[in-house]
């Protein structure tokens, strides 16, 4: 018999889903092509969104390892599952991180001359790749929830939603 997942605490729900809202506005209101950045707005506003979603995702990962935990796997479940949890969220991390660092790159090289050509053509290059990993951990991570939801049913979707 698998042991129950205990909940996540508020705070650790909150920066959860406070994030996957910001990961979906960024993705809807994303820049087409690099040169809108030519109008100052535009490149404040993203510059400071990449600014607060990076600090964040910071605090995120501080939180769960420091105060919050970061997997609520009971402990009997097998070692697939808690190396698959695993792998997804370091990968998640990874790909915003990314994201928010070649996008902060994109800003700077278009901002600074001197940086342009193979510099912004490299920092384009990782956004994309990032950008196009990211929906791919998070249907991982659905998929795995669901996993816990229905098959397992061992409450660990549960100790995020409820």
């Amino acid at each position: 018999m698998t042991t129950k997942a205990e909940p996540h605490g508020y705070v650790t729900k909150g920066i959860h889903w406070v994030s996957a809202g910001l990961i979906a506005f960024g993705y809807f209101k994303g820049l087409e092509n690099v040169s809108e950045l030519a109008d100052p707005a535009t490149f404040r506003t993203e510059v400071l969104f990449a600014l607060a979603i990076g600090a964040l995702f910071a605090f995120r990962l501080f939180w769960t390892k420091k105060i919050g935990g970061a997997t609520r796997l009971p402990q009997d479940a097998p070692r697939w599952e808690h190396f698959a949890s695993r792998a997804v969220h370091i990968g998640l991390y990874a790909s915003v991180f990314g994201i928010v660092l070649s996008g902060l790159g994109i800003a700077l090289g278009f901002a600074t001359p001197l940086l342009g050509g193979v510099f912004v053509t490299t920092m384009i290059g990782i956004h994309e790749l990032a950008l196009m990993a990211l929906p791919l951990l998070l249907i991982a991570h659905i998929a795995g929830a669901l996993w816990h939801k229905f098959v397992r049913k061992d409450g660990v979707m549960e100790s995020m939603v409820y």
